[in-house]
């Protein structure tokens, strides 16, 4: 009876052992990811500000510190993206994904990269997947840019689908809706376009979109509202290439 309650004891106290070991090792590898986390979004800001030494600094220490870190390989993607480093930023693209297959700003940045390559039926499986996760931000993001690319392998059909799916998920997007608009516009279908700014310039009217929005005016031959648009754009951007066409009589 008594080696029984002994080995008991043993037993309980192995066990103890165990789960402290492995608390122990769970805090040290959260620990880990914390820092490799500091780390990436310091090299963000850096990247931000086009200091693109420092932030390879930070991106690296990140994954020395956490090698399995999926953010810190998608920033050295998108800086070795800028630098003109093509096959090295595909190789982080890659790896960041293989890492965190459903981080979705992994996936529209790397579709991003392979838009601008001419990838364009890679890119667009990139942002798709991208929309998938549930839990992703900003969606109509990745949506818009599926819908740029796909206007630069000239399905406009196909782009107009992604943009329209962009407004549905965010209405105020002033980048889907100036590239919807100016599709329907180069299309000559200017109703589409002046229902398609509606919402946009009344929220956020850039000059790229209150431009658009005068030169569907014209077409459409109203001119109070042109007047009232290039009344905004020579108050609001006094200074953009917008209003010198407009001040020039184009």
């Amino acid at each position: 009876m008594k080696l029984n309650k002994i080995m008991i004891l043993v037993l309980v106290a192995f066990v103890a052992v165990g789960c402290a070991s492995q608390e122990t090792q769970e805090k040290y590898n959260e620990n880990l990811k914390t820092r490799a986390r500091s780390h990436t979004d310091l090299g963000a800001v850096y990247f931000q500000q086009k200091q693109y030494e420092i932030a390879l600094e930070e991106f690296n220490t990140a994954i020395k510190i956490n090698p399995n870190y999926a953010l810190a390989y998608n920033g050295l993607g998108l800086v070795n993206a800028d630098l003109g480093k093509t096959k090295e930023a595909d190789g982080y693209f890659r790896k960041a994904i293989e890492l965190e297959p459903d981080n979705s700003e992994s996936r529209n940045n790397y579709g991003t990269f392979l838009c601008g390559k001419n990838r364009y039926d890679e890119s667009i499986v990139q942002f798709m997947a991208a929309v998938k996760n549930p839990l992703y931000a900003t969606p109509a993001v990745a949506y818009t840019n599926a819908g740029i690319c796909s206007i630069s392998k000239n399905d406009l059909a196909g782009a107009e689908m992604y943009f329209q799916k962009a407004l549905q998920l965010d209405p105020l997007s002033g980048n889907a809706a100036y590239h919807l608009a100016s599709s329907q516009f180069n299309r000559s279908d200017y109703v589409a376009a002046k229902k398609t700014l509606q919402n946009v310039l009344i929220a956020q009217p850039g000059p790229e979109l209150l431009w658009l929005a005068i030169r569907n005016s014209r077409e459409l031959e109203d001119k109070d509202e042109e007047a009232s648009y290039a009344l905004q754009l020579r108050r609001l951007f006094p200074n953009s290439e917008q209003a010198k066409l407009l001040q020039s009589g184009r």
